[in-house]
């Protein structure tokens, strides 16, 4: 398990913010590029998925040779690649090389993602982890939600991709404070096991990579309609009549309660468990999306928009320490971005398909049905993971009574059958 200093933590979430804004403007991003292009949503859904399908191509190259070389070398590696990528669209002279610029940005963005949650899986306290990365990262929605939507009236979508390549250039500070470490082997990741023979614990490995699979998969499939929406997420209030900087004011709004929530299931989620959550959590999704999208007026934009924005937030620290535990190697953790990114990729294109020929309700019905398929994959793992911390607590429980009942000092005490099974 690692432990970090409190300047490695921050080096850490300051890598991952670096690299992460086009990512989570991508609402912004649609609107600025309809704008400053004339594209169609579909074409401007299509640079999303475009750097999105990148992000996840270098995620798994990263999650692959994440034991070969130091974490250091993803970070500064990948955040290079971004630089040029978002300079390179500041340029862009239509949308189709802007399309190729963007792909180049979401590779570096997916080396460096990866790297970042594969370090945090290895954590002692996994959830409580992600939590406090969860929880930064709707600080920095709040800042940019103020930023972006002056940025694009200020300058176009020219001076908002100069702005993204500034602040991934100013990452490189934050790299060489960051933690820099190599992903363990599977088979060290395996140590727990050590009671196991050897043909067990290879069953066990296989076991929890399935597991892991299955869930990453619902995973991928939870943001595709988690991004297929929120791409839109803009347009829907600009089309109500809500005015541009006050969509930002509710993105912001969203952001602040993403700082205290992703705390909040960190907690909840290390102490109850993962899957209660999963369960809380697609619920209230599917009434947001229905007062979001499909009745779509000013006020269900003002009041269901924030809620979209933590409510997915919330879940990832108690599903991302559920992966931890299915796989403490971290390696399954690394893979996350690659099959959020891959759904995310896809999802703001097809959305925009859905958009252009039956409207915002019938994506809102679609985002529902979506959100469910991929929840119900999703407790492979939370359930696999609750299974484990249960039977971890009994065998410490009874090894605790074992060692109670051989212990000399207290000789006296008659011990029923019952209790040494």
């Amino acid at each position: 398990m690692l432990k970090f200093s409190p300047l490695q933590l921050i080096g850490l979430l300051a890598v991952m913010l670096s690299c992460f804004t086009v990512s989570i403007t991508v609402a912004y991003n649609i609107g600025a590029i309809v704008s400053g292009y004339g594209a169609s949503p579909a074409q401007a859904g299509l640079v999303a998925t475009a750097q999105g399908l990148a992000t996840a191509v270098a995620a798994v190259l990263a999650s692959r040779f994440a034991g070969n070389v130091g974490s250091r070398w993803f970070f500064l590696a990948g955040l290079g690649v971004l630089v040029i990528g978002n300079g390179f669209s500041a340029l862009a002279p239509n949308v189709q090389q802007l399309t190729a610029y963007q792909a180049l940005g979401g590779f570096g963005t997916g080396l460096v993602l990866s790297t970042v949650m594969s370090t945090a899986a290895r954590t002692a306290n996994p959830e409580m982890t992600y939590g406090i990365i969860n929880a930064s990262m709707g600080g920095y929605i709040v800042a940019l939600g103020f930023l972006v939507p002056r940025v694009i009236l200020a300058g176009g979508v020219e001076q908002l991709f100069l702005v993204y390549a500034a602040i991934a250039a100013a990452g490189f500070i934050a790299a060489f404070a960051a933690p820099n470490s190599k992903a363990p082997e599977d088979a060290a990741a395996c140590a727990q096991h050590a009671g196991e023979g050897g043909d067990q614990a290879d069953k066990t490995r296989r076991q929890a990579k399935l597991v892991a699979f299955i869930a990453l998969t619902g995973f991928g499939v939870f943001f595709f309609a988690q991004a297929g929406l929120g791409a839109f997420v803009e347009r829907i209030g600009v089309g109500s009549g809500v005015p541009l900087t006050a969509v930002g004011y509710v993105f912001a709004l969203g952001g602040v309660l993403t700082i205290i929530g992703p705390l909040i299931a960190g907690w909840i989620g290390a102490r109850f468990g993962a899957t209660l959550p999963l369960i809380v959590v697609t619920a209230a999704l599917g009434c947001v999306v229905f007062a979001l999208a499909v009745i779509a007026s000013p006020t269900t934009f003002y009041t269901a928009t924030p809620l979209y924005t933590v409510l997915p937030a919330m879940l990832m620290p108690s599903f991302l320490g559920a992966l931890a535990v299915v796989d403490p190697s971290g390696k399954a953790a690394g893979l996350q971005p690659a099959f959020a990114t891959l759904g995310g990729a896809l999802g703001p294109a097809a959305s925009g398909v859905i958009v252009q020929q039956n409207g915002y309700g019938a994506l809102g019905w679609y985002a529902i049905a979506v959100f469910v398929t991929g929840a119900a994959l999703m407790a492979a793992a939370t359930i696999a993971a609750d299974r484990k911390r249960k039977g971890a607590t009994a065998t410490a429980s009874a090894n605790a009574l074992h060692e109670g009942i051989a212990a000399p000092a207290a000789p006296t005490i008659a011990v029923p059958p019952s209790a040494g099974r």
